[in-house]
Formats: structure tokens, C-alpha cells, sequence
């Protein structure tokens, strides 16, 4: 069975199942150079179709990610790809403070926006503006037809072939169909900001089988982060890792008197969170309750309440259900810190969290729902290495086309000559093989570094990264070296840097630069030679040279914009960066001629 996986909302993405196992998935940001693309997925859909030679003839399934489309505002307009910190901080106060007062406010507010400052915006749906008179019911209903009327058109296909699935059912089956050592008896929990009108959940799985014992759509934890986020004037849905990054830096009495702030908001009424004293205006209260506290201490409080909420839920379901194997997914699972929490728990015998579980993996959720419910065994993902790939030829033809022969020194890649320049401090941009999926940088799109060097971290910031001072690095750890650096007792499963984990003492200086500068934790790819056989070797090359079996990792792009994709973003970054080196599958190119 062939079924295409398509996630429209913020952090768009497509990806393809054959007979169970996915076999590309990548994010529409790759391809239009906005982080965060928002929408309808056309370039990534246009790559699959044209790559597997798909058609009307040989798809079966478009599994659609989410059913709930009355959120026109964002079905219509890319908000969370174009909006700037001022522009949620105007949409707060000219759109969501009227509304949630109870007085009039402007129904069609983004559109007015974005004929005022983005006239520029198109969108695949085009909903008609009479839409926006609609009650609920008819909303559904129309809204429905037309983004069926629409993708239909564009992929030439049946409608009758379009399928929608439940956000929350892609987020747990995502997280447990594709984890490579997933255990039988098992509890996921997915929590985020709002999908299908929840924002948690709670799933017994025994013998395959999903049984859904708990939902909430009161489950605040993700729209608190977002408006701490954008009350540090952050950008949320982005930068709520720059929260989470700033929190250790928190003195914990003060942290705490923050988390106090949030407590009055939530409870629990079994394995649901829902409200407790809960304002009409959130963000309102926030603004007016955080106004005493420093940043610090508010990234510190936010991060606390978080985790106290979580270890809470996931100890209710573990007496309940009476399992303590976890899969963790949606949004919140994107904090690493929160999963560390969580893992430390002694009635957590093991969690796994997949690669980049947030929206931008509800494509690859809505393929594993799709075959699931038609009797077709999902095979758990080995890697991420799932994006597009260019060949050699590729890069020669680009190298020959724009004559870059005369500007760099091009020559062929060899893994020894690479972990020799980065042994003697240089920083090395490697796009070699398939592009990871997701958030996370995994060795194929990544800027490497010595991490014994913690000044190697002002350096890359300089050359290319921008970051902001107190944002740690992560850094890949060859297998073969995971008890060497790492405190992971309970053996939990981190090949996509989706938990955070103790170092150990004795052998942080090896790793220093890719671990947080305050905590001395580190967010781990832990690499094994099957996954990625080419960067294996690298780091094996390097650990000979050095006795360090790990290497920095960080994603290779500009500062605000999405990871590279091609041969062309790698050379764009090349040449806007101050970076001397540049791996391009086969090739080295070098500014040093």
C-alpha cells in the first residue's frame, strides 16, 4: 500500500509509506527558505511525487494530518511562518484581548494583516470570504470541500482517496510505531498546544492495540511555554527552545516562586490537566503576574511548572495503566529537558521520544494511522536520513557551472584529511547523503567542531551560527563511547537528540563545547555505524587522532533561516559565512587555496 503523508499547519511536511515503512519525509522550510513553512506542502509533495513516480494510478492513501479545519485564519494565511515578535504582541492585543473580553474584534484579522503588510502571501486553499460568516457546522463542512476540491486538483488524484486522521492518534502512533525498540506493554501520552480540539492524551498499547483511557483539550503546559515565550519576546512556536536553554541559569528559589505563578492555572481531574483558576486572557495575566521577575528566573519557572506537571501525569498513568515503558509525543516532547525529568524517574524503566515530534512528524504519524487501520504492519524508522540527496555529479556540475573552481580549492573528500583539519581546531560544514527530517541535525546537514574546545563556541558563532550567548551546542557520540561520556543507566534509545542526559565528571572536557555551559548536560546523538556508516567513520577517524569518540554538532544554516537542503543552500551558506571548509558528498571545498 502506498500512502502519502501530508501535514498542512505550521512546521509543514510530506512523506511516503510503502508497505508500512517510510521511505522519505521532508519539510516544506527545505524547499521555500522560510523556517517554520506554514501550510499546504506543495513543494515537498512535488519532490515525492516526482521522485517515486506517483500518480492517481499507484497511490492509495493521502493521509491527512488533523480533521479539525475551522481555523481558517491559519488554514489561510501563513501566520506562524511570516509573523514577527511584534506582530503576535499586536494579534494579542487587537485580536485576542477584544475577543476574549467579550467585545467586538475583527473576525478576519490576519487577513487584514496580511493584505496591510504581506499583500504579497498567496495560499494553495483560498478560502472565500464569506466563510467567515459561517457557524461551526457549515464551517466544517465547507472548509472540508474545499481543501479536498483543492489537493485533488493539484495531485491529480480522487477524491475519494483523501483521508483525514485525528492529530492526537498521529502524534502516539508516531511515537510508538516509530521507535526501533518499542516494548509491548507501553503508555503514550502526547501533549502540545491544540490539535483537533485536545492538547493532551493518554493511550494504553498492549498487544498492538491503541486504547485511548484519557483526553484533555484544557491542557495548558504547551500555551504557557508559547506565552513565556513571547512575553521574554521570543518568537513562539520557534524559540521556545531559547526559553528552555536560558532556564538552568535560573537560581531555583526564585525559579520556583515564578512556577508558583502558573500553579493557580492547572489540576488534575484523574490523567486529565485541565483548569483550575484558569483567566479568560492568559496572556493578559501573565503580563501582569511575571512583571516582577527577572528573565532568567521566569525561563527557570516556566521550565520547572513543566516538568512538575509532566513527572505528575506520567506517574498517575504508570499506577493506573500499571506499565512503565513511555512514548512521549507532540509538542511539549520537543523539550529535552523535560524528557531528562521524566527519564529520571524511578517508575520510568524506559521512554522513548521520537526525532522531532513535534507537528512537523504528524505526516509520518498520519501514514502509520493510515496503515493501521488498514492491517498494514509500520515498521519502526532506523533513521532520519529520509530528505532529499545529491550526487556527485551534482556537485560538479554546480562547481562547473558557476565556475567556482576559481574562487575555492576543490578537491576530493577523504575522511582522514577531514578529521585531521578538525583535531587542529577547524570547522568543518558537512552536506553529505540523504537530508535528515526535522528539527535536529544528524551528521548529513551539519557544521562540526572539536567539542574538547569550548571556544570553538564563540568561533562557529562568529563564522556563521549567531547564537544567542547562553545557547548550548549538542554534539554526536559514537556509540562505542556512550559509558565513556554519558549518564544513561536505564540504556534509553537517543539517536535523534530528543533527551537530555548527564555527563559524566571525569570526561566532560573531552565534550565540553557540545554540552550546555551551565548544567554541563548534553542533548546526545548517540550514533551507531548502521545508522550513518560515512560519519561513523568520520568520528572514528577523529577519535583516533584525538581519544574523543564525539564531535560537535550543530545544524548547517544562516542564522533564522531553515537547515540546507541542496547543492545551491550549501554553497549560498558557504559563501555568506565566515566557514573555511565545505563537505559536499564527495568533494571538499576550501576557501584556503
Amino acid at each position: 500500500m502506498t500512502i502519502i503523508g501530508v501535514y498542512d499547519g505550521h512546521n509543514s511536511s510530506a512523506s511516503l509509506s510503502i508497505d508500512g515503512e517510510i521511505v522519505c519525509a521532508i519539510q516544506e522550510e527545505r524547499f521555500t527558505k522560510r523556517k517554520n513553512e506554514t501550510g499546504f506542502p506543495i513543494k515537498s509533495i512535488s519532490y515525492i511525487l516526482n521522485k517515486y513516480n506517483l500518480d492517481n494510478s499507484n497511490i492509495d492513501i493521502v493521509a491527512m494530518a488533523t480533521t479539525d479545519r475551522t481555523d481558517i485564519n491559519n488554514l489561510q494565511y501563513p501566520i506562524d511562518t511570516v509573523f514577527g515578535i511584534n506582530d503576535y504582541i499586536d494579534m494579542m492585543n487587537n485580536y485576542w484581548k477584544p475577543k476574549l473580553a467579550g467585545e467586538d474584534y475583527p473576525k478576519d484579522y490576519a487577513k487584514q494583516i496580511f493584505e496591510k503588510k504581506y499583500e504579497n502571501e498567496t495560499n494553495f486553499y483560498q478560502i472565500p470570504l464569506d466563510f467567515y460568516t459561517l457557524n461551526v457546522d457549515e464551517l466544517k463542512i465547507k472548509v472540508r470541500e474545499v481543501v479536498v476540491s483543492n489537493i485533488a486538483d493539484f495531485m491529480k488524484i480522487d477524491e475519494d482517496k483523501i483521508k483525514f486522521y485525528d492529530h492526537h492518534t498521529c502524534h502516539a502512533m508516531y511515537g510508538y510505531f516509530a521507535n526501533p525498540n518499542k516494548k509491548d506493554k507501553t503508555i503514550a501520552i502526547t501533549v502540545d498546544a491544540y490539535g483537533d480540539g485536545k492538547n493532551q492524551t493518554v493511550w494504553k498499547i498492549e498487544n498492538n492495540k491503541f486504547e485511548l483511557l484519557a483526553e484533555s483539550n484544557q491542557c495548558e503546559i504547551a500555551r504557557l511555554y508559547r506565552m513565556v515565550t513571547l512575553y521574554l519576546r521570543m518568537k513562539p512556536l520557534e524559540h521556545e527552545f531559547k526559553v528552555m536553554g536560558l532556564a538552568p541559569y535560573a537560581k531555583e528559589k526564585y525559579a520556583n516562586e515564578v512556577a508558583e505563578v502558573f500553579e493557580e492555572l492547572l489540576e488534575f481531574d484523574g490523567l486529565k490537566i485541565v483548569h483550575k483558576n484558569r483567566p479568560s486572557d492568559l496572556y493578559e495575566f501573565l503580563n501582569e503576574k511575571l512583571k516582577y521577575f527577572r528573565f532568567d528566573n521566569i525561563a527557570g519557572g516556566i521550565q520547572n511548572y513543566t516538568e512538575k506537571m509532566l513527572i505528575e501525569l506520567f506517574e498517575k498513568a504508570s499506577k493506573e495503566i500499571g506499565f512503565n515503558n513511555f512514548v512521549f509525543s507532540g509538542g511539549v516532547a520537543m523539550n529535552v529537558k523535560a524528557n531528562k525529568a521524566l527519564g529520571d524517574q524511578d517508575f520510568v524503566h524506559d521512554i522513548f521520544v521520537a526525532g522531532s515530534s513535534s507537528d512537523e512528524s504528524q505526516c509520518i504519524g498520519a501514514c502509520y494511522v493510515a496503515n493501521y487501520e488498514n492491517n498494514i504492519e509500520n515498521k519502526p524508522l532506523q533513521s532520519l536520513y529520509l530528505g532529499t540527496e545529491n550526487s556527485k555529479e551534482d556537485v560538479l556540475d554546480y562547481i562547473k557551472d558557476k565556475n567556482l573552481n576559481a574562487k575555492y580549492k576543490i578537491s576530493e573528500a577523504n575522511n582522514d584529511e577531514i578529521a585531521l583539519l578538525l583535531a587542529n581546531g577547524e570547522v568543518v560544514a558537512r552536506v553529505v547523503g540523504k537530508m535528515e527530517f526535522g528539527s535536529r541535525a544528524l551528521g548529513n546537514r551539519s557544521i562540526l567542531a572539536n567539542p574538547s574546545n569550548p571556544d570553538i563556541i564563540q568561533h562557529i558563532n562568529e563564522l556563521i551560527k549567531g547564537r544567542d550567548f547562553w545557547m548550548p551546542f549538542a554534539a554526536s557520540v559514537l556509540d562505542s563511547y556512550e559509558t565513556t561520556y554519558l549518564v544513561n543507566p536505564k540504556g534509553f534509545e537517543s539517536r535523534y537528540m530528543a533527551v537530555a542526559m548527564d555527563t559524566k565528571k571525569e570526561f566532560l572536557k573531552d565534550i565540553k563545547a557540545g554540552t550546555h555551559p551551565y548544567d554541563e548536560t548534553i542533548r546526545p546523538q548517540i550514533l551507531t555505524k548502521e545508522q550513518n556508516s560515512g560519519y561513523y567513520d568520520l568520528i572514528e577517524k577523529f577519535s583516533k587522532i584525538t581519544g574523543i569518540g564525539s564531535l560537535l554538532n550543530t545544524s548547517y544554516n544562516l542564522h533564522g533561516l531553515p537547515v540546507v537542503n541542496d547543492v545551491a543552500d550549501a554553497i549560498h551558506v558557504f559563501e555568506n559565512s565566515g566557514l573555511k571548509y565545505l563537505i559536499l558528498d564527495e568533494i571538499l571545498i576550501s576557501k584556503c587555496l
